[in-house]
C-alpha cells in the first residue's frame, strides 16, 4: 500500500520531506511540538513557495492533552480596496485580490505563548534553505510551468518563472525578510520597516495599501465549532473558515442514512448530489466575515438544520477551486496539532513583497453585494481553510487536506471510511474517492478507479479519472494511549515520519 505511515511518540507529517527534516533536527535538539511547528511552517514557505509563506494565512487545530485549541490568522482586504471595480472585473490574480497576510502572526502567537527556543533557532533552517538554495521539487516545478501564462504579467516572473525539476532555487530576499523577523522579533513584519518596505513594494504593484492595514492585522483566538456524532465528539474551525460544512456533511451521513450504501455502489456517488448542493448553497449564501454575517454558526451545525431554511438565490458565481494550500501535522505523546497555510491559488496574486508571493484571498469574496460575503474595505473574506479534529474515548484525530473548495468532501471520506466503513487511517487515506468539484448548478464529480460513476442526470457531469487521480490530498494523525500514526496522502510529495 503506497500511504506513506509511521509510527511513534513524536512525530511530523508535511508536504515536503525536508520540512519534515527540519522539525525532526528541533525536536532533538530539545524544541516542543510548538517550536517544530514554527520552524515546519517556515520551512515550508521557502520550499514550497506556490503553496504557502509569509504572504499567506494561517490557522491550527489540535489537542493539548486534553484541552482543545485553535486559532486564526487570516487578513483582511486592503483599506484602499476599490468594491466597484473587484465586482467589475471579478480578478483571480492581481492587486484587487491581495489580503493582508496573516501566517507570521500565527508563528508570533505560538512563539510567545508556547515556544521554548529562541525565534532565531527555529527560523535558522528556512534562513539557510532561502540563502543556500534547494532543489526545486515536482510540485514547485510544474506549478511554475502550468501558471505561466496567468503570472507572467506580475512580479512573480522574476522569482519563479520558468523553474525546473532540480533546479537550485536560491531567494536571499527572502533568506533576509526571515533574518529580520528572527532578529528583531515577529512584530517587524507588521510594524518595522520590514512592513513599510512591503507596504511600499506592494503599492508599486497596485495594491491600496497603507501601513496601518499591516499594524492593525489581528489573529485570534477561536472557540471551535463543536458537534457529537455518534460516539465521535467532532471539532472544525468558525468562520470565516468554511469549517461548518465539515460538521454538516458528516451529519448529513446519518440524518439521511448514506451510511447504509455499501463503499463501492455508485448509488452512494448519486446519493451525495443533493445534500452536497444544499451544504454549498448554505456556505455561498451566509459565511464570511462573522462581523457581517447575520445567524449564529452554532444554529446551523447539522444538516437538517439547513435543510429547514427558505431556499433563496445565492450568490451565482462557481467556487473558486481546488486552490494550493500546505497542510502539516506535529506530534508527541501529549499533543497532537494540525496546522494549514496557503496563499489560496498557486503562487498568490503574482505579487511578490519580500521576495515572497503575496496570496490572492481575494478571490473568495462573492462577485456580488449584499451577502455577508460581499467585497468591502478592511473586510475578511471567505476562507477554504479548515481543520476536522475528531476525538472518542480511545482516540484522538487530526484530519487536514489541500483542497479548496472541495476540502469538506475530503475530510467527509476520511471520516466515513474510518468510521462508517471501518476502515484504519492508512487504508481511509490509500481508499478510491470522488468529489463534487463543481457543488453547485451543472455539478460535475470527479470519480477515481476503481468506484464507478452511477447513471445521472443532465444537470451531473461525471469525469472518471485513474487511482489516486482526483485533485487535493489528505492527511491524518491518530494519538492513542501516547502512541501517534501518521498517514500521508500518495497523492502528494510529502511524508510521514515519526521517532520515539
Amino acid at each position: 500500500m503506497p500511504v506513506k505511515v509511521s509510527i511513534g511518540r513524536r512525530g511530523i507529517i508535511a508536504d515536503h520531506p525536508i520540512a519534515v527534516k527540519v522539525g525532526l533536527d528541533i525536536i532533538e535538539d530539545g524544541g516542543n511540538i510548538f517550536d517544530t511547528a514554527i520552524s515546519v511552517s517556515a520551512a515550508l514557505s521557502v520550499v514550497q513557495p506556490q503553496m504557502s509563506g509569509p504572504g499567506g494565512d494561517g490557522f491550527i487545530l489540535g489537542f493539548l492533552d486534553d484541552e482543545v485549541i485553535a486559532y486564526a490568522s487570516s487578513g483582511a482586504s486592503p483599506s484602499g480596496f476599490d468594491t466597484d471595480r473587484y465586482l467589475e472585473e471579478k480578478p483571480t490574480r492581481g492587486p484587487l485580490t491581495v489580503t493582508i497576510p496573516g501566517l507570521v502572526y500565527l508563528w508570533g502567537y505560538l512563539y510567545e505563548n508556547y515556544a521554548s527556543l529562541p525565534l532565531e533557532k527555529l527560523l535558522k533552517p528556512a534562513i539557510d534553505l532561502a540563502y543556500n538554495g534547494f532543489y526545486a521539487g515536482w510540485l514547485l516545478s510544474s506549478s511554475s510551468k502550468a501558471y505561466e501564462i496567468d503570472l507572467d504579467s506580475y512580479e512573480w516572473r522574476r522569482y519563479f518563472k520558468g523553474l525546473k525539476l532540480g533546479d537550485l532555487v536560491v531567494n536571499k530576499e527572502l533568506a533576509r525578510t526571515l533574518k529580520l523577523i528572527a532578529s528583531r522579533g515577529w512584530r517587524e513584519f507588521y510594524e518595522g520597516e520590514l512592513a513599510e518596505e512591503m507596504v511600499a513594494q506592494l503599492r508599486e504593484q497596485g495594491v491600496g495599501v497603507c501601513i496601518d492595514d499591516f499594524r492593525n492585522h489581528r489573529g485570534i483566538e477561536v472557540k471551535p465549532l463543536k458537534l457529537e456524532a455518534d460516539d465521535q465528539i467532532l471539532y472544525e474551525l468558525p468562520p470565516n473558515t468554511q469549517g461548518v460544512a465539515t460538521l454538516q456533511s458528516i451529519t448529513a451521513l446519518y440524518e439521511l442514512g448514506m451510511s447504509r450504501l455499501a463503499f463501492d455502489d455508485s448509488e452512494r456517488i448519486k446519493a451525495w448530489s443533493k445534500p452536497i448542493e444544499r451544504i454549498y448553497w448554505f456556505r455561498d449564501t451566509f459565511l464570511g466575515d462573522p462581523g457581517f454575517m447575520k445567524i449564529d454558526i452554532e444554529d446551523y451545525k447539522t444538516f437538517s438544520s439547513i435543510e429547514k431554511l427558505q431556499q433563496i438565490e445565492a450568490c451565482r458565481d462557481p467556487p473558486s477551486g481546488i486552490g494550493d494550500t500546505t497542510f502539516f501535522v506535529v506530534s508527541d505523546s501529549d499533543v497532537i496539532l494540525g496546522f494549514i497555510q496557503s496563499l489560496f491559488h498557486p503562487f498568490g496574486s503574482g505579487l511578490i513583497a519580500g521576495g515572497f508571493p503575496i496570496q490572492n484571498r481575494g478571490v473568495g469574496f462573492a462577485k456580488e453585494r449584499g451577502l455577508p460575503n460581499s467585497p468591502a474595505p478592511c473586510k475578511k473574506p471567505l476562507h477554504t481553510l479548515s481543520i476536522l479534529a475528531i476525538e472518542n474515548e480511545d482516540r484522538k484525530y487530526i484530519v487536514g487536506c489541500v483542497g479548496g473548495d472541495v476540502r469538506p468532501q475530503l475530510h467527509l471520506r476520511v471520516y466515513e471510511n474510518i468510521f462508517i466503513y471501518k476502515m484504519n487511517p492508512v487504508e481511509a487515506v490509500d481508499a478510491p474517492r470522488f468529489m463534487y468539484t463543481v457543488p453547485r448548478g451543472i455539478q460535475k464529480v470527479i470519480v477515481e478507479e476503481p468506484l464507478k460513476p452511477p447513471r445521472l442526470s443532465s444537470s451531473i457531469e461525471a469525469v472518471q479519472v485513474g487511482y489516486y487521480g482526483s485533485p487535493g490530498y489528505v492527511h491524518v494523525a491518530v494519538l492513542d494511549k501516547g502512541r501517534t500514526l501518521l498517514a500521508s496522502d500518495p497523492r502528494s510529495e510529502g511524508i510521514a515520519l515519526a521517532i520515539r
